[in-house]
Protein backbone atom coordinates (compact mmCIF):
# COMPACT_ATOMS: atom_id res chain seq x y z
CA UNK A 1 0.00 0.00 0.00
CA UNK A 2 1.25 3.25 -0.64
CA UNK A 3 1.52 5.94 2.38
CA UNK A 4 -1.24 8.01 1.46
CA UNK A 5 -3.57 4.76 1.73
CA UNK A 6 -1.52 3.96 5.33
CA UNK A 7 -1.78 7.35 6.45
CA UNK A 8 -5.24 8.25 5.13
CA UNK A 9 -6.93 9.54 8.37
CA UNK A 10 -3.99 11.71 9.32
CA UNK A 11 -3.58 13.27 6.15
CA UNK A 12 -7.58 14.09 5.89
CA UNK A 13 -6.87 15.81 9.43
CA UNK A 14 -3.93 17.59 8.02
CA UNK A 15 -5.47 18.75 5.16
CA UNK A 16 -8.61 19.97 7.58
CA UNK A 17 -6.51 21.93 9.46
CA UNK A 18 -4.66 23.45 6.82
CA UNK A 19 -8.02 24.55 5.29
CA UNK A 20 -9.22 26.10 8.62
CA UNK A 21 -6.26 28.16 9.20
CA UNK A 22 -6.83 30.72 6.55
CA UNK A 23 -10.50 31.17 8.12
CA UNK A 24 -9.22 31.83 11.79
CA UNK A 25 -6.32 33.86 10.56
CA UNK A 26 -8.88 36.02 9.27
CA UNK A 27 -11.16 36.03 12.45
CA UNK A 28 -7.81 36.82 14.32
CA UNK A 29 -6.98 39.49 12.43
CA UNK A 30 -10.63 41.20 12.48
CA UNK A 31 -10.63 41.44 16.14
CA UNK A 32 -6.86 42.99 16.28
CA UNK A 33 -8.03 45.29 13.68
CA UNK A 34 -7.91 49.08 15.95
CA UNK A 35 -12.03 49.83 15.79
CA UNK A 36 -15.40 48.70 17.13
CA UNK A 37 -15.64 44.81 17.65
CA UNK A 38 -19.24 44.64 18.82
CA UNK A 39 -19.57 46.67 22.09
CA UNK A 40 -15.52 46.59 22.74
CA UNK A 41 -12.67 48.68 21.10
CA UNK A 42 -9.38 47.97 20.28
CA UNK A 43 -6.42 50.33 20.51
CA UNK A 44 -3.62 51.46 17.87
CA UNK A 45 -1.77 49.23 19.85
CA UNK A 46 -3.97 46.13 19.60
CA UNK A 47 -5.09 46.41 23.41
CA UNK A 48 -8.65 46.09 24.10
CA UNK A 49 -10.01 49.91 25.80
CA UNK A 50 -11.00 49.59 29.10
CA UNK A 51 -12.07 52.26 31.70
CA UNK A 52 -12.14 55.72 30.44
CA UNK A 53 -11.91 56.11 26.61
CA UNK A 54 -12.41 59.40 24.60
CA UNK A 55 -13.40 58.18 20.77
CA UNK A 56 -14.82 60.14 18.10
CA UNK A 57 -15.08 63.10 20.30
CA UNK A 58 -17.29 61.11 22.72
CA UNK A 59 -16.20 59.47 25.81
CA UNK A 60 -16.93 56.09 26.66
CA UNK A 61 -16.43 53.84 30.07
CA UNK A 62 -15.03 50.22 29.56
CA UNK A 63 -15.32 47.30 32.13
CA UNK A 64 -11.84 46.53 33.34
CA UNK A 65 -12.39 42.86 33.52
CA UNK A 66 -13.68 42.22 29.66
CA UNK A 67 -13.48 45.64 28.07
CA UNK A 68 -17.18 45.62 27.30
CA UNK A 69 -18.85 48.82 27.55
CA UNK A 70 -20.66 50.41 30.72
CA UNK A 71 -23.29 51.73 29.25
CA UNK A 72 -24.91 53.09 32.37
CA UNK A 73 -22.02 54.73 33.60
CA UNK A 74 -21.20 56.21 30.04
CA UNK A 75 -24.94 57.39 29.82
CA UNK A 76 -24.13 59.51 33.00
CA UNK A 77 -21.18 60.99 32.62
CA UNK A 78 -22.68 62.46 29.68
CA UNK A 79 -25.28 63.78 30.84
CA UNK A 80 -23.14 65.13 33.30
CA UNK A 81 -21.11 66.93 31.05
CA UNK A 82 -24.24 68.28 29.04
CA UNK A 83 -25.16 69.89 32.04
CA UNK A 84 -21.99 71.25 32.72
CA UNK A 85 -21.38 72.10 29.39
CA UNK A 86 -25.24 74.35 29.44
CA UNK A 87 -24.11 75.62 32.76
CA UNK A 88 -21.11 77.57 31.35
CA UNK A 89 -22.83 78.86 28.12
CA UNK A 90 -25.78 79.99 30.91
CA UNK A 91 -23.07 81.92 32.85
CA UNK A 92 -21.56 83.07 29.79
CA UNK A 93 -24.06 84.82 28.57
CA UNK A 94 -25.44 85.92 32.08
CA UNK A 95 -21.93 87.68 32.14
CA UNK A 96 -22.64 89.25 28.46
CA UNK A 97 -26.01 90.76 28.65
CA UNK A 98 -24.61 92.68 32.56
CA UNK A 99 -21.63 93.96 30.33
CA UNK A 100 -24.59 95.28 27.42
CA UNK A 101 -26.77 96.22 30.03
CA UNK A 102 -24.13 98.48 32.28
CA UNK A 103 -22.22 99.79 28.87
CA UNK A 104 -25.56 101.65 27.82
CA UNK A 105 -26.39 102.66 31.13
CA UNK A 106 -23.55 104.49 31.42
CA UNK A 107 -23.42 105.78 28.17
CA UNK A 108 -27.09 107.57 28.97
CA UNK A 109 -25.65 109.10 31.77
CA UNK A 110 -22.83 110.77 29.74
CA UNK A 111 -25.36 111.93 27.42
CA UNK A 112 -27.67 113.69 30.19
CA UNK A 113 -24.68 115.00 31.57
CA UNK A 114 -23.78 116.71 28.16
CA UNK A 115 -27.38 118.47 27.72
CA UNK A 116 -26.90 120.76 31.06
CA UNK A 117 -25.88 124.09 29.83
CA UNK A 118 -22.69 125.71 30.81
CA UNK A 119 -23.03 128.01 34.10
CA UNK A 120 -21.00 131.12 33.70
CA UNK A 121 -18.05 131.45 35.91
CA UNK A 122 -18.60 134.80 36.82
CA UNK A 123 -21.59 136.60 38.20
CA UNK A 124 -22.58 140.14 37.55
CA UNK A 125 -22.56 142.11 40.99
CA UNK A 126 -25.18 144.97 41.29
CA UNK A 127 -24.69 147.96 43.23
CA UNK A 128 -27.11 148.80 45.97
CA UNK A 129 -27.41 152.60 46.73
CA UNK A 130 -26.03 152.93 50.43
CA UNK A 131 -29.15 154.58 53.09
CA UNK A 132 -27.67 157.70 54.73
CA UNK A 133 -27.72 157.16 58.24
CA UNK A 134 -29.98 158.79 60.61
CA UNK A 135 -28.52 161.92 63.38
CA UNK A 136 -29.73 160.83 66.79
CA UNK A 137 -30.00 163.45 68.93
CA UNK A 138 -27.57 163.88 71.80
CA UNK A 139 -28.78 163.52 75.21
CA UNK A 140 -27.98 165.75 77.96
CA UNK A 141 -25.23 164.48 80.60
CA UNK A 142 -27.27 164.06 84.09
CA UNK A 143 -26.11 166.16 86.68
CA UNK A 144 -23.44 164.56 88.79
CA UNK A 145 -24.04 164.48 92.87
CA UNK A 146 -21.47 165.58 94.98
CA UNK A 147 -19.32 162.93 96.97
CA UNK A 148 -19.67 163.11 100.59
CA UNK A 149 -15.96 162.48 102.73
CA UNK A 150 -16.07 159.48 104.57
CA UNK A 151 -15.24 159.77 107.95
CA UNK A 152 -12.01 159.41 109.44
CA UNK A 153 -12.29 155.64 111.21
CA UNK A 154 -11.94 155.82 115.05
CA UNK A 155 -8.21 153.79 115.95
CA UNK A 156 -8.22 151.77 119.04
CA UNK A 157 -4.97 152.15 120.98
CA UNK A 158 -2.88 148.78 120.96
CA UNK A 159 -2.94 147.31 124.32
CA UNK A 160 1.06 146.45 125.37
CA UNK A 161 1.89 143.19 125.56
CA UNK A 162 2.86 141.63 128.67
CA UNK A 163 6.24 140.82 128.97
CA UNK A 164 7.04 136.91 129.09
CA UNK A 165 8.41 135.48 132.16
CA UNK A 166 12.48 134.94 132.14
CA UNK A 167 13.13 131.57 131.92
CA UNK A 168 14.83 129.32 135.26
CA UNK A 169 18.40 128.90 134.57
CA UNK A 170 19.50 125.69 133.67
CA UNK A 171 20.19 123.26 136.24
CA UNK A 172 24.20 122.86 136.74
CA UNK A 173 25.73 119.44 135.59
CA UNK A 174 27.72 117.55 138.15
CA UNK A 175 30.87 117.15 136.75
CA UNK A 176 31.59 113.35 136.69
CA UNK A 177 34.54 111.93 138.66
CA UNK A 178 36.48 109.33 136.49
CA UNK A 179 36.75 106.16 138.05
CA UNK A 180 40.45 105.43 139.55
CA UNK A 181 41.63 102.44 137.75
CA UNK A 182 41.46 99.10 139.46
CA UNK A 183 44.58 98.30 140.58
CA UNK A 184 46.08 95.22 138.55
CA UNK A 185 48.01 92.58 140.46
CA UNK A 186 51.22 91.67 138.11
CA UNK A 187 51.03 88.28 137.06
CA UNK A 188 53.26 85.97 139.09
CA UNK A 189 55.51 84.31 136.53
CA UNK A 190 55.13 80.41 136.54
CA UNK A 191 58.01 78.93 137.56
CA UNK A 192 59.03 76.57 134.69
CA UNK A 193 59.05 72.54 135.45
CA UNK A 194 62.04 71.43 136.21
CA UNK A 195 63.33 68.91 133.70
CA UNK A 196 65.15 67.00 136.01
CA UNK A 197 62.36 66.66 138.50
CA UNK A 198 62.14 62.91 138.40
CA UNK A 199 66.10 62.54 138.29
CA UNK A 200 65.89 64.31 141.20
CA UNK A 201 63.29 62.92 142.89
CA UNK A 202 64.97 59.50 142.42
CA UNK A 203 68.21 60.82 143.73
CA UNK A 204 66.78 62.31 147.13
CA UNK A 205 64.78 58.93 147.99
CA UNK A 206 68.06 56.69 147.03
CA UNK A 207 69.97 58.52 149.29
CA UNK A 208 67.48 57.93 152.29
CA UNK A 209 67.21 54.63 152.05
CA UNK A 210 71.01 54.70 152.78
CA UNK A 211 70.87 56.33 155.69
CA UNK A 212 71.99 53.97 158.52
CA UNK A 213 73.15 51.32 155.69
CA UNK A 214 76.50 52.55 154.67
CA UNK A 215 78.23 53.49 157.91
CA UNK A 216 81.96 54.13 158.17
CA UNK A 217 81.78 54.66 153.74
CA UNK A 218 83.08 58.05 152.67
CA UNK A 219 80.75 61.04 151.96
CA UNK A 220 81.84 60.20 148.30
CA UNK A 221 80.79 56.72 148.31
CA UNK A 222 77.60 57.44 149.53
CA UNK A 223 76.85 59.69 146.70
CA UNK A 224 78.60 57.41 144.69
CA UNK A 225 76.27 55.13 145.32
CA UNK A 226 72.68 57.15 145.74
CA UNK A 227 73.50 58.01 141.80
CA UNK A 228 73.95 54.56 140.73
CA UNK A 229 70.23 53.59 142.45
CA UNK A 230 68.52 56.72 140.79
CA UNK A 231 69.85 55.12 137.66
CA UNK A 232 72.84 56.86 136.36
CA UNK A 233 74.69 54.16 134.85
CA UNK A 234 78.41 56.14 134.73
CA UNK A 235 78.13 56.90 138.57
CA UNK A 236 81.62 56.92 139.71
CA UNK A 237 83.68 57.91 143.16
CA UNK A 238 85.20 61.12 142.58
CA UNK A 239 86.71 63.74 144.37
CA UNK A 240 84.03 66.18 146.17
CA UNK A 241 85.08 68.71 143.78
CA UNK A 242 84.91 66.53 141.10
CA UNK A 243 81.10 65.80 140.15
CA UNK A 244 79.99 69.17 139.45
CA UNK A 245 81.88 69.54 135.97
CA UNK A 246 81.30 65.52 135.89
CA UNK A 247 77.46 65.27 136.27
CA UNK A 248 76.31 68.73 136.17
CA UNK A 249 76.34 72.26 137.53
CA UNK A 250 75.97 74.46 140.35
CA UNK A 251 72.44 75.67 140.67
CA UNK A 252 71.00 79.19 143.04
CA UNK A 253 67.85 77.82 142.93
CA UNK A 254 68.36 73.98 145.54
CA UNK A 255 65.87 71.44 144.33
CA UNK A 256 65.98 68.10 146.33
CA UNK A 257 68.02 65.43 144.77
CA UNK A 258 70.53 68.32 143.94
CA UNK A 259 74.22 67.50 145.40
CA UNK A 260 75.88 69.42 147.98
CA UNK A 261 79.61 70.48 147.53
CA UNK A 262 81.58 71.92 150.79
CA UNK A 263 84.69 73.46 150.19
CA UNK A 264 85.52 72.84 153.67
CA UNK A 265 83.19 70.34 155.35
CA UNK A 266 84.41 71.29 158.86
CA UNK A 267 87.35 68.74 159.42
CA UNK A 268 89.54 71.36 156.81
CA UNK A 269 89.45 69.03 153.77
CA UNK A 270 86.71 69.32 150.92
CA UNK A 271 82.72 67.57 151.61
CA UNK A 272 80.20 66.38 149.27
CA UNK A 273 76.51 65.25 150.43
CA UNK A 274 72.91 64.68 148.96
CA UNK A 275 70.15 67.59 149.59
CA UNK A 276 66.74 66.05 150.46
CA UNK A 277 64.87 69.29 150.94
CA UNK A 278 63.87 71.62 153.55
CA UNK A 279 67.29 72.24 154.84
CA UNK A 280 68.43 68.87 155.56
CA UNK A 281 70.73 66.31 153.67
CA UNK A 282 72.07 63.10 153.72
CA UNK A 283 76.01 62.71 155.11
CA UNK A 284 77.92 60.17 154.41
CA UNK A 285 81.48 60.04 157.03
CA UNK A 286 79.69 61.70 159.48
CA UNK A 287 80.99 61.62 163.13
CA UNK A 288 78.60 61.23 165.97
CA UNK A 289 79.39 62.58 169.57
CA UNK A 290 81.40 59.38 169.88
CA UNK A 291 83.22 59.56 167.01
CA UNK A 292 81.77 57.04 164.89
CA UNK A 293 81.76 57.67 161.16
CA UNK A 294 77.56 57.18 159.84
CA UNK A 295 75.26 57.96 157.40
CA UNK A 296 72.98 60.39 158.81
CA UNK A 297 70.37 63.07 158.31
CA UNK A 298 71.61 66.38 159.03
CA UNK A 299 71.18 70.21 158.37
CA UNK A 300 72.92 71.38 155.16
CA UNK A 301 74.45 74.29 156.57
CA UNK A 302 77.48 72.03 158.65
CA UNK A 303 80.25 74.13 160.15
CA UNK A 304 82.69 74.68 157.63
CA UNK A 305 81.95 76.67 154.12
CA UNK A 306 79.03 77.59 152.52
CA UNK A 307 77.19 75.24 150.72
CA UNK A 308 77.21 74.93 146.89
CA UNK A 309 74.35 73.15 145.18
CA UNK A 310 75.03 70.94 142.18
CA UNK A 311 72.09 69.89 139.63
CA UNK A 312 72.72 66.75 137.91
CA UNK A 313 72.47 65.92 134.38
CA UNK A 314 71.65 62.49 133.11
Amino acid sequence: MSLIENNGKKVASVLCVASCFPVVATVYAMETNPGWHGDKYVNEDATVAKGWQEIEGKSYYFSEEDGTVDEKTTEDAVVATVNVEMTETVTAEVKTETADFVSTEIQKEESNTTDVPEVSDKEEVVEVPETPAEEVPEVPAEEQTPVTPEAPAEQTPAVPETPAEPEAPAEIETPVIPEAPAEQTPAVPETPANPYQDLNDRIASSALSLVGVTDGQWCTQVVQQALALAGVQDAYQLWPDQYVGQYGYYTDDPQAGNLVYYYNGGRGVDHIAVYIGNGMAVHGNYYDENGVSKTVVASVYINGGAPQFIQVQR
